[in-house]
């Protein structure tokens, strides 16, 4: 909260100065509201690691056509990802898309992978697809940058508990739980996460969940 604080303070004094104009005022808001958004972020996870940690992960399965979850989603990221310099670019299936599953763990997942995306790709375009899969009746959500990439040997370990791929040298915070989370919760709905990477060529993460054919959703 210090961080949070302190932008505050700094805000108050600059109002009311000579210098003190609307695009300043603008840019400490914007960053007021990143932290704030990080600091839930945080709570958030640490609330995560606790209900998985102790077996209490409650679902309640709706039907949810994923779509127009993801564009919400995406719309509530953009902000961070321009501030990034990274474009998000959604490419889904008109309709029909539909997954029996628990909603808020379905929007924490998708929101950490494009978090992820924004966080680790560099700056780079954000490509969202979600597509249906009627050979093996799956709903498919994968998310894709061009960054640095994963090295073969982190592949495996970045969905661990407090494990991350990170370069020699580079400085990233979090506490290196998200991908874990995004798996238990994507495994507890009956789906798995894959991921697709090489380095300097970007990393894919995809989410395969069962389908559900159905006319009504939530």
């Amino acid at each position: 909260m210090t961080p949070i604080f302190g932008r505050v303070s700094l805000l108050r004094h600059m109002v009311g100065k000579p210098d003190c104009s609307a695009d300043k005022i603008e840019k400490s808001l914007g960053h007021i509201e990143w932290l704030i958004s990080r600091y839930i972020q945080r709570a958030t996870t640490l609330l995560d690691i606790a209900r998985v940690t102790t077996g209490h992960l409650k679902f309640d399965p709706v039907l949810v056509n994923v779509c127009p979850l993801i564009r919400e989603i995406a719309e509530s990221v953009r902000p961070l990802a321009e501030h990034a310099g990274s474009t998000l670019d959604l490419q889904l299936q008109p309709e029909g898309l539909t997954i029996l599953g628990d909603r808020l763990s379905l929007e924490q997942i998708i929101d950490n992978l494009i978090s992820n995306a924004v966080k680790y790709g560099g700056g780079t375009p954000i490509l969202i697809t979600a597509t249906a899969d009627f050979k093996n009746d799956t709903a498919v959500i994968c998310v894709r940058d061009n960054g640095p990439g994963i090295a073969p040997a982190d592949q495996s370990r970045i969905f661990e508990r407090f494990e991350r791929a990170v370069r020699p040298g580079e400085q990233v915070t979090g506490f290196g739980v998200g991908l874990w989370i995004v798996r238990q919760l994507t495994e507890a709905m009956g789906g798995a996460i894959t991921v697709y990477s090489e380095p300097g060529m970007g990393s894919a993460f995809t989410i395969t969940m069962p389908l559900q054919l159905a006319k009504d959703t939530k």
